[in-house]
């Protein structure tokens, strides 16, 4: 009689047991059947009817174990749906950046990530959610708003700005490498007033900046903007 007794006092104790953390959420339909089973085993113990008491009990319990399990799942699904709100918040930045553009890879993973984490949200997979969202933002994390750089330039006087093919493609904006002069020779050679020779820029001429490593470029440069160098947008 004695380890009954223990034992149902055991089981009334572990049924109104809830974690901490999960205050938020105890006020659930398995919580208050758990309290209710364990208030029919409390009085059914007051009135001697031991045998009764231990299966209320072990209903109280039971119920408990499942809010449990559901304070568990809500906490998990709060936690996947601030991570994927994050992601998309961040994905939609990254769109109004460009980044579909600039960096094109980086964007169409994290949009890959995104989809997935919202089906597997959709299907209460909240852990495999949180996971997509997490890629989705270490995919994006790369991501930045930066000036397209040039696809044109416009040469100048000779006297005032030195403006050669070697010189050109010297510029940051251009290649950040004077030896990389022959890429934009190719590709102007036919618009040269002598095409043999690379040397004669004549003012006002518009040089095309050919995109070598899928580098987007656009408009004409503008020597008064601040352009992210070649080398960086493509390491």
């Amino acid at each position: 009689m004695k380890k009954r007794v223990l034992l149902i006092a055991a089981l009334l104790i572990a049924a109104s047991v809830l974690p901490l953390c999960a205050l938020t959420y105890e006020n659930n339909e398995f919580q208050r059947r758990s309290k209710a089973y364990s208030e029919l085993a409390a009085k059914a113990f007051d009135d001697g009817d031991y045998d009764a008491s231990a299966a209320y009990a072990a209903e109280a319990e039971r119920y408990a174990d499942e809010s449990a399990a559901f304070i568990e799942r809500m906490i998990a699904r709060s936690e996947a749906e601030a991570e994927m709100n994050r992601a998309r918040t961040r994905l939609a930045w990254a769109k109004e950046a460009k980044a579909e553009r600039n960096f094109p890879a980086a964007y169409a993973r994290a949009s890959e990530e995104v989809d997935a984490g919202g089906k597997a949200f959709d299907g209460e997979d909240y852990p495999a959610a949180k996971g997509h969202a997490s890629r989705a933002l270490e995919a994006l994390a790369s991501v930045r708003d930066v000036v397209p750089l040039p696809a044109y330039y416009k040469v100048g006087r000779w006297v005032s700005s030195k403006d050669c093919l070697w010189n050109i493609a010297a510029n940051p904006a251009v290649y950040g490498n004077p030896f990389m002069w022959v890429e934009l020779y190719k590709a102007n050679k036919r618009s040269l007033k002598r095409p043999s020779d690379p040397n004669l820029l004549m003012p006002g001429m518009v040089v095309e900046i050919p995109s070598l490593k899928g580098e987007y470029r656009e408009g004409t440069y503008d020597p008064s903007v601040k352009y992210e160098s070649f080398k960086s947008q493509t390491k």
